[in-house]
């Protein structure tokens, strides 16, 4: 009997904790009421702005029977590549950069937003077994200087608004050979 006594003490206290817990956490709504989608519920923003961002994207919104709506963006029409064309440009990738040199023993740096060239690229260099340093493309130009001279890369494959980064600390990079230029 005194046994379950003691199992019954033993659930009894994490049970009432946890209700505590619960309903001390539903008083303190943190946001703004919203009504997204035909459901209330609160939105978490910066206490400075009591409206929502506005953004001028066009887009099309979709409305649902029940009240909902999915608002699309379109970036165009999306093309689709095969295994066997992305393998081709992988291995022209990688033919190219062992006709310009590159050593298997020597780094190489992306230095672009991720895309598809970026994948590309980067299943070139691996063909190759080249080591790949991959650089957010937005580093600031002393970090970037930093990581290129710290990493000792000697080929850098970029967009073209990394270029120009690339272009203004050319000076101070003490290992960079070659430049590729995709896109």
């Amino acid at each position: 009997m005194s046994c379950a006594l003691v199992d019954l003490d033993g659930l009894l206290v994490p049970l009432v904790f946890t209700i505590l817990l619960q309903n001390s956490r539903n008083r303190k709504k943190r946001g703004l009421p919203v009504d997204v989608g035909g459901e209330p519920g609160y939105a978490i923003r910066n206490n400075r702005f009591t409206s929502p961002v506005t953004t001028a994207w066009e887009g099309e919104i979709e409305k649902y029977e029940d009240g909902r709506s999915f608002e699309k963006l379109h970036l165009g029409e999306y093309e689709w590549s095969s295994y066997g064309q992305v393998f081709e440009s992988v291995c022209n990738f990688a033919s190219g950069l062992a006709r310009l040199g590159h050593r298997r023993e020597e780094r190489a740096a992306i230095f672009a937003d991720t895309r598809e060239e970026w994948f590309i690229a980067l299943q070139g260099c691996f063909r190759r077994n080249i080591t790949v340093v991959t650089i957010y493309a937005s580093l600031g130009e002393e970090a970037l200087c930093h990581s290129l001279n710290e990493t000792e890369v000697t080929t850098v494959i970029c967009g073209h608004k990394e270029l120009k980064k690339l272009l203004d600390i050319s000076g101070q990079l003490d290992t960079v050979k070659h430049i590729i230029l995709h896109g």
